[in-house]
């Protein structure tokens, strides 16, 4: 993967172009419940993370934002929800920085790396001394100027704090300090501690200091007389073997009877993380894929993608391999499987670590936005190290009666849990939808791993285990994105998701994606409307629809014929015996006007379509639609439902005259809303 010699210019000027912009045009809610929630929580998180420069919350926060609007576009049509996703993508991408100085601009943060001072809460007394915390030392202080203190934040965990005063001539320092374990050389660091100070003149002040050359790298002052987070960034010095202190005081000595307080002190390197590339890459290279397989899309958004495309290739792609700050990460472990590893150069989790390779999810989520990349640019390089990594995650696969079990990581007993699962699972998922490496059969094992093993069996109250393996406590039930979308080949999984989050408001945006997912799969709409998912059992059948009375040869998946997307269905007629497609439709309102619409063609033979709703319970058809159009048309058909909500009902797909022998209808985008709805 080599890089591209060009400079993206784009990626300089993005900032200011997305600083222009104004909001993205209003969405109207619905009488759909899920949708609803869905509004109002985006209204209340979508704004929070996507100004970000730290790579975790741009990961953890902003990309289940990116990921949702493409769901809820994909739902409605409605490029409102594309504006929004550009809106943050222009200002995600344009955070990006090159703070390491190798050439590729990317994401960073401070929050995984090893935090390089000792008893950094103070919740720890040196020994003979309760009053000073281990590890710290005194400089021109006393017990009665430098002390640990049980007044502390309560935004932290523990009980103890530090108080440093001045003292009452005025006409000394008082400070605690501490050296750094170790530093990255050259490298940006963030210093961050609670503070606070008695409102004196005095204030309060930490810093960084290098004592080898006597110079202050960063300094952050504060005078707030409340409990507060700081934060400052310092770069290290160029050259290896400084000694570097961290320091807490005041900002002038001066001034008697100043108090500051400090607690969590901490100094972190701000380093690359593959697993933040991948997940924040992903949504944005699923962008990218949207845009450029759709014509239509492409007069307002085709200039955009293509530079989201030049960022990611140029930029997100080559600095895991090419890099002269990380290194290559990549290591071809044989002639089926690779895997990325941790960079050799630098301590990005801690300093004893001893293995090589990166937990599954990390590598995982960095090969699907490989993979989704592929989609569009057809870069072998790009292909070859998604299947190579996801053989060597399938490898550590193994199966407990129906269901796939797996650990975190190659190195550790620990069971995957329930929340990063989700990651593993965006991957599988975007392989097995690409016909990559993973079959029906590993779908069904990775959906019965949450049905068979994680769920306590409740459709009223459902919950999941902590882990994969069936294990722990229920506190990640609720972290099931990814595992939603295993309703592709378990219905049951829909409930599951959808009872937890029935009366739910959304506390944070991996539930948001949660939710956009719970719409996708709710059969108040009809699921898998565009024919792209197939069945587990047979790749010519689409999912969650049934065959009725029809055969792979007569009702099947058609790439030939497809109004958008990659797949169409197509129902030949056979002479006699009518050959369909249904799918019940559920979770409908009595005595309500409904909008079913579809795109529909036929060859012309006089075989003909039909589109059909069946009230199974009473045996009558409560709605119908034939076409003969041999041109993809958009047809619409509005009815109203019956006034008893307990009664089955079912959506057809059929020929308009079975006797014509081999003639074939085309169905594609078929959906069904509340007529006053505006999706």
């Amino acid at each position: 993967m080599k890089r591209s010699s060009k400079r993206n210019k784009w990626t300089t000027l993005i900032l200011a172009a997305c600083l222009s912009l104004g909001p993205a045009s209003a969405v109207s809610a619905s009488s759909n419940a899920w949708y609803d929630s869905y509004v109002a929580a985006e209204n209340s998180l979508g704004g929070n993370y996507y100004t970000s420069d730290d790579g975790g919350s741009l990961a953890w926060g902003e990309s289940y934002i990116l990921e949702s609007y493409l769901d809820l576009y994909g739902l409605t049509k409605n490029t409102a929800w594309l504006d929004k996703f550009a809106t943050h993508a222009d200002t995600v991408i344009a955070t990006a920085d090159d703070i390491d100085n190798d050439g590729y601009r990317g994401w960073s943060s401070s929050r995984y790396s090893p935090t390089e001072l000792a008893n950094w809460d103070f919740e720890t007394a040196a020994s003979g001394d309760s009053t000073l915390p281990a590890s710290w030392l005194r400089f021109q202080s006393t017990s009665s100027t430098a002390l640990r203190t049980t007044d502390h934040p309560t935004q932290t965990a523990g009980s103890y704090a530090v108080e440093v005063r001045t003292e009452s001539t005025g006409t000394k320092w008082q400070s605690l300090y501490q050296p750094m374990i170790a530093y990255e050389p050259d490298t940006l660091y963030v210093l961050q501690f609670y503070g606070k100070t008695n409102g004196s003149a005095a204030k309060g002040r930490a810093y960084l200091r290098d004592k080898t050359t006597n110079t202050i790298l960063c300094s952050v002052p504060f005078e707030n007389t409340s409990w507060a987070l700081h934060t400052a960034e310092c770069r290290t010095p160029a050259a290896t073997g400084h000694v570097l202190e961290v320091w807490l005081g005041h900002q002038t000595y001066t001034v008697p009877g100043g108090k500051a307080f400090f607690d969590n002190v901490k100094i972190n390197a701000k380093l690359p993380f593959m697993v933040h590339d991948g997940v924040i890459g992903t949504p944005i290279a699923k962008f990218i894929k949207l845009i450029r397989g759709n014509t239509a899309l492409q007069s307002a958004y085709l200039t955009k993608a293509n530079g989201y495309l030049d960022f990611l290739e140029d930029h997100i792609v080559p600095r895991w391999e090419n890099s002269s700050y990380i290194g290559n990460t990549w290591t071809a472990i044989n002639s089926t499987t690779g895997m990325y590893k941790q960079s050799a150069n630098f301590d990005a989790f801690s300093h004893s670590s001893t293995w090589t390779y990166l937990p599954y999810n990390q590598a995982l989520a960095y090969v699907n936005m490989l993979m989704v990349l592929y989609e569009s640019n057809g870069n072998p390089t790009y292909l070859d190290r998604a299947k190579r990594t996801g053989q060597y995650f399938k490898n550590a696969l193994t199966t407990s009666g129906t269901a796939y079990n797996w650990n975190y990581a190659y190195y550790a007993s620990t069971v995957e849990d329930t929340s990063h699962a989700n990651v593993d699972l965006g991957f599988v998922l975007d392989m097995y939808r690409n016909g990559q490496m993973f079959a029906g059969a590993d779908m069904d094992k990775f959906a019965d791993a949450l049905t068979e093993v994680m769920w306590n069996g409740s459709t009223t109250a459902p919950t999941l285990t902590h882990y994969v393996n069936g294990t722990g406590a229920t506190d990640f039930s609720k972290y099931m994105s990814n595992w939603t979308e295993l309703a592709q080949f378990d219905k049951r999984i829909f409930t599951i998701a959808s009872e937890q989050y029935r009366g739910f408001a959304p506390t944070n945006t991996a539930y948001l994606l949660t939710l956009a997912r719970i719409m996708k799969w709710d059969r108040s709409k009809i699921v898998n409307q565009s024919f792209e998912m197939t069945a587990s059992t047979d790749l010519t059948q689409p999912a969650q629809w049934n065959r009725v009375g029809s055969t792979s040869a007569t009702a099947y998946l058609d790439t030939a014929n497809a109004y958008e997307g990659k797949y169409g269905l197509t129902i030949k007629a056979q002479g006699s015996t009518a050959q369909q497609a249904n799918q019940t439709w559920e979770g409908w309102l009595p005595s309500t006007s409904y909008t079913l619409t579809f795109a529909g063609k036929t060859d012309g033979t006089g075989a003909g379509g039909k589109v059909y709703v069946k009230n199974e319970t009473t045996g009558t058809i409560v709605a119908s639609l034939s076409f003969n159009d041999t041109a993809w048309t958009q047809k619409t058909l509005t009815f109203t439902s019956p006034s008893d909500s307990s009664h089955v009902l079912r959506t057809y797909l059929t020929n308009d005259n079975a006797t014509v022998t081999n003639g074939k209808a085309h169905f594609d985008t078929i959906k069904m809303k509340v007529s006053s709805d505006s999706w």
